[in-house]
């Protein structure tokens, strides 16, 4: 096992740890867990160890009436200010628990079983936490960072092989940012790190863990450099949002979009931009969508990223270098127009 501490946050990630010790990092409080169908599902015995409660799946449960089923029924069963939450699955499941965390009598403790392997490097880590407003991702939210998150490379066992390749779509992103030599151990371990070798995963999650640990000790509330984490999100949620893609999928369109405006306002060369989008086919991710360019610019404006007339768009310089450049909306709209009329340009 191994232990990453966000010092700024007083949260820590415990890196192949069982979901069996947990009782380890439970508080001496009455906890709630937090699952969704398909968690209670393959883990109903350990689920029944605490007070549970069970939302839907899916992002169609990300949203003001899950939490207010969570809220009425904590209420019910007599939870208070020194009450825990424990969530435990994947991405839903996480920002759910911890927006709930956040509102419920102005703030509990929480915890996180961190089962996907999306969650486990990206969406569990960091404090960012919210439902979605209609079609808009995580428009409602907080920072409010976990005291713990498990993730235990066990519990990827159980997911769907799609499920596998999306969380694959935000590791990639890691290396992409941040870190080449992530990039080529992507490239050298592929066969191996799609069928979860235990090993190799432990240390893929660790690794990606890290990159993002790093970026968020630096930037909690995401004023600067934790921006580069949105690399491929803010058009790939727009996708998302309008497709049957997954999130790992869409953003996998988005970075192979984001690559086409870097290589026009970065220089990002060709051969970098063959590079992210082989790696991204290699690990089974799509590059293209069929999300109109209209729908993409509805969305574009009420992102949340937006300020007043411009967006903060993260662009690629390289493999392993991100950077962050300011664009008018109206520029960028046309060059969404651009893109999707080409759709295979430089694939």
């Amino acid at each position: 096992m191994k232990t990453i501490h966000i010092e700024k946050q007083n949260s820590s990630i415990y890196v192949g740890e069982s979901y069996l010790n947990l009782s380890k990092y439970l508080p001496e409080k009455k906890c709630f867990l937090i699952c969704d169908e398909n968690i209670y599902k393959h883990y109903s015995d350990f689920v029944k160890q605490f007070d549970y409660i069970v939302m839907g799946c899916g992002e169609g449960n990300k949203n003001w009436l899950t939490v207010e089923k969570i809220i009425e029924q904590l209420l019910d069963r007599g939870a208070d200010r020194n009450s825990f939450l424990l969530g435990m699955g994947g991405g839903l499941v996480s920002d759910v628990t911890g927006f709930v965390a956040s509102i419920f009598m102005r703030g509990l403790e929480f915890g996180f079983i961190s089962t996907s392997l999306l969650s486990q490097v990206d969406a569990s880590v960091g404090g960012k936490n919210g439902i979605n407003f209609g079609k808009l991702k995580n428009m409602i939210g907080r920072f409010n960072p976990p005291r713990f998150v498990i993730c235990d490379p066990v519990l990827l066992q159980s997911l769907p092989k799609r499920e596998v390749r999306s969380g694959f779509g935000e590791v990639i992103k890691h290396a992409f940012i941040k870190d080449e030599n992530l990039y080529y151990f992507l490239k050298e371990n592929r066969e191996a790190l799609l069928n979860l070798d235990p090993n190799l995963m432990e240390d893929l999650v660790y690794r990606a863990v890290s990159i993002k640990t790093e970026v968020v000790e630096g930037d909690p509330l995401e004023k600067g450099e934790r921006k580069k984490l949105n690399f491929g999100h803010t058009i790939g949620h727009a996708i998302e949002n309008n497709s049957d893609l997954t999130h790992g999928e869409a953003i996998s369109v988005g970075m192979n979009l984001a690559c086409r405006i870097s290589q026009d306002l970065c220089e990002l060369s060709e051969d970098n931009t063959k590079k992210v989008n082989n790696l991204l086919n290699d690990f089974g991710l799509p590059l293209q969508h069929d999300v109109s360019a209209e729908t993409i610019n509805q969305y574009l404006i009420k992102d949340k990223k937006k300020n007043r007339s411009t967006i903060d768009f993260i662009l690629l310089k390289k493999i392993g270098e991100a950077t962050i450049v300011t664009i008018p909306i109206e520029e960028l709209k046309t060059m969404v127009i651009g893109l999707c009329a080409n759709p295979k340009s430089a694939l």
